[in-house]
């Protein structure tokens, strides 16, 4: 008696094997989003714009939630530094994990990053961060250094720098609720011009002036 062969048995299992979890994972309701997460946007309106880039929905299956596309698609977002997209096939939740750019400055109206990136962060508003103005990222860059690098007494006073080259800076600062204009010149003796600074401003002769030059600290220039 010729044995019959169980090969195309085999075959027709896995065949059905295969067609029954395709059905399962794509079309079935079992393995849909329950929930999406939005972790790591800074802002209310930035989190919005990451839900409407990502484009999930409850109900979703979730076999057809695509990470990387959906990934590449916020990371092509100006203020994302990257994004990773993960899956939970037990409870269904999507999550999407951010990781923001920081900005460090104002920078022509945008904002600008430690790595000189210039971006647009929707509802963020930090005042606390100062306003540089220069021509290139580059150079705002190097405006930021010298903040950096300012003594705190004249730090905490800034509203803003003006960068036209490397070596020269002016600075926008409030003091007793009177904006002063300072030429400060290069990064260099800062300790110094800020000393230079005090004392010209406790002079009695000088309670109305509104522009100091420290940019040669050992010849200050007021106006």
């Amino acid at each position: 008696m010729r044995k019959v062969s169980k090969f195309p048995f085999v075959v027709a299992l896995v065949v059905a094997l295969f067609a029954g979890l395709t059905y399962l994972l794509a079309w079935s309701n079992i393995f849909t989003v329950s929930s999406i997460a939005i972790d790591g946007a800074p802002t209310a309106a930035s989190k919005e714009t990451i839900s409407k880039v990502a484009d999930l929905r409850t109900g979703d299956k979730l076999a057809r939630v695509e990470p990387r596309a959906i990934s590449h698609r916020i990371s092509d977002i100006d203020w994302v530094e990257s994004a990773e997209i993960s899956r939970n096939w037990i409870t269904g939740e999507v999550l999407v994990a951010i990781t923001p750019r920081t900005p460090t400055a104002y920078f022509n109206n945008q904002v600008l990053d430690a790595s000189g990136k210039v971006f647009i962060l929707p509802g963020f508003s930090g005042a606390e961060l100062p306003r540089v103005s220069a021509s290139t990222p580059e150079l705002g860059l190097v405006a930021i250094n010298l903040f950096q690098n300012l003594p705190e007494s004249i730090r905490a006073d800034v509203l803003s720098l003006a960068a036209y080259n490397e070596s020269n800076f002016s600075l926008k600062v409030l003091r007793e609720q009177k904006q002063l204009q300072i030429l400060w010149g290069s990064n260099e003796e800062n300790e110094l011009k800020s000393q230079v600074i005090d004392a010209l401003l406790a002079l009695p002769e000088n309670k109305n002036i509104r522009r100091i030059d420290v940019s040669a600290p050992h010849a200050p220039l007021v106006k």
